[in-house]
């Protein structure tokens, strides 16, 4: 019996967790349709025992669950009854998939009722799980009726999604079961083997990080991974042309043969945890992102970390500062205006100003996301930033070139021009801060936006005197 390639792909796309699934699959018992049906009967005498026990204890909310339990397994044991026979053939047809899921099924719903047997009474967790299997006795009666009336023909689409909607806690079982039924065959198709293959990789060594916590598939690995998983003996080549076809899809970014490593491309979980990282590294000291601290903190290797830091900066979360990089973050942007007022009030004027640069860099970034008042409240950090860069320029040009004067050293004209430039600029950047401040602070009158615009004001205020010196004798020259 055959399936199609499309169909047995759309099987492997379903599955979660590849190993885990084949691990289910091998511990369960080939069964008979009398071994459900002794198997149902069983339960059926232990939720008996269970219901005359919390009528004895007086457990109304134990009875509320067993009650429905009981007649989803009566209901269940009915349909059991009318199921064909297995044929002695062992191809996977809609009905052997079906008895496998049922075999799973009833042989958790017995695991938890003699656990909740022997516990001396149900607890709150034992009759939460008893819950859930009542609904996977239902679940799992509506995916037989559709095998029953699918007839003994490979597992098809409207099984799959039968199985996806009624019966989920047993989808990775039922896909396993079909890819392992079907790959043998597959393999005679080389291109539909490459995506089956390229599935599960993904699915396992990528998504799960089967081997691959570093950021690195290595080949001899996921051959050996695949054989076991599939019980084949799957070649060099053929894991080549899956990772080929990953690498097309994205999910891989570089094969080299020769070392027998693939470069994942960063995973979003990765990219979510290094950002999460960047931020708090970054947020009270003064750190910088360079690969170094992903490779430290998570074990990735160096090729992964510069892979995550370069998703970051596509993504506008991370922005290059000199030979590291910087979170875009409110508090890092904040963080690095209070490091910059400090090297102001101290007369670092070359540290300071690279400092608001950044600031103004990472407080326009996110104004990129933001709208309404959060939106001026941004735009007007970013102003009053680049007001006090250039403010800090100025002052150290100003300083060099009374040192120049003091030493009797010839002045270039040009710099005082470009000094006369550069107050012309603070002062449009001051006026476009305190145009937005002011705009917000009445607009927003007692809310945390109005107030820190109000903060914001406090700091033009401690600097205006000054400004207004320098611009004065930068006016008069």
């Amino acid at each position: 019996m055959r399936i199609s390639p499309s169909l047995l792909l759309s099987w492997a796309k379903a599955l979660r967790d590849p190993g885990r699934a084949a691990k289910q699959l091998a511990n369960l018992m080939q069964v008979s349709k009398l071994d459900l049906v002794e198997q149902a009967a069983s339960a059926g005498h232990l939720i008996s025992e269970l219901i005359s026990s919390a009528f004895k204890d007086g457990r109304r909310d134990a009875i509320e669950v067993l009650r429905p339990l009981s007649l989803a397994l009566e209901e269940l044991h009915s349909l059991l009854l009318q199921l064909p026979d297995l044929p002695p053939s062992r191809d996977l047809s809609t009905w052997r998939l079906s008895y496998i899921l049922a075999s799973s099924t009833l042989s958790d719903l017995r695991a938890g009722l003699e656990k909740a047997s022997s516990s001396g009474g149900l607890d709150q967790d034992s009759i939460k799980a008893l819950s859930s299997l009542a609904s996977d006795l239902k679940g799992l009666k509506a995916v037989l009726e559709v095998a029953r009336a699918l007839g003994p023909s490979p597992p098809a689409h409207v099984l799959l999604k039968a199985i996806k909607d009624s019966l989920p806690t047993k989808l990775d079982l039922a896909a396993i079961s079909v890819v392992l039924a079907y790959a043998p065959e597959a393999r005679k198709d080389k291109e539909a083997f490459t995506e089956l293959l390229a599935s599960l990789l993904e699915k396992g060594m990528i998504e799960l990080k089967e081997g691959t916590e570093d950021g690195y598939m290595r080949i001899p690995e996921a051959a050996a991974w695949l054989s076991q998983l599939l019980g084949l003996s799957i070649e060099r080549g053929e894991v080549l042309a899956a990772l080929r076809a990953l690498k097309s899809r994205g999910l891989v970014r570089h094969v080299d043969e020769r070392s027998g490593l693939a470069l994942i491309s960063p995973r979003e979980e990765d990219v979510k945890a290094a950002f999460e990282l960047a931020k708090d590294v970054c947020k009270h000291a003064r750190l910088r992102v360079r690969e170094a601290l992903f490779i430290k903190h998570f074990g990735w290797k160096p090729g992964y970390a510069s892979a995550i830091i370069e998703e970051l900066a596509s993504r506008g979360l991370l922005v290059s500062n000199s030979n590291s990089w910087l979170p875009v973050s409110e508090e890092q942007a904040k963080s690095l205006l209070v490091e910059a007022e400090s090297c102001f009030e101290a007369d670092l004027l070359e540290e300071a100003a690279k400092l608001y640069q950044l600031a103004s860099r990472l407080f326009t970034k996110l104004s990129e996301e933001a709208e309404g008042l959060k939106l001026e409240l941004l735009l007007a950090e970013a102003s009053y930033c680049d007001f006090m860069q250039v403010f800090c320029e100025a002052l150290a040009l100003r300083s060099s070139l009374r040192r120049a004067a003091i030493s009797g050293l010839p002045i270039d004209i040009k710099d005082i021009d470009r000094l006369k430039r550069m107050i012309r600029t603070a002062n449009k950047c001051l006026n476009e801060a305190l145009k937005r401040l002011s705009k917000l602070i009445s607009a927003a009158e007692g809310s945390e936006v109005a107030k820190i615009a109000s903060e914001v004001v406090d700091l033009i205020d401690k600097k205006a005197d000054k400004f207004k010196d320098l611009r004065a004798e930068v006016e008069g020259l």
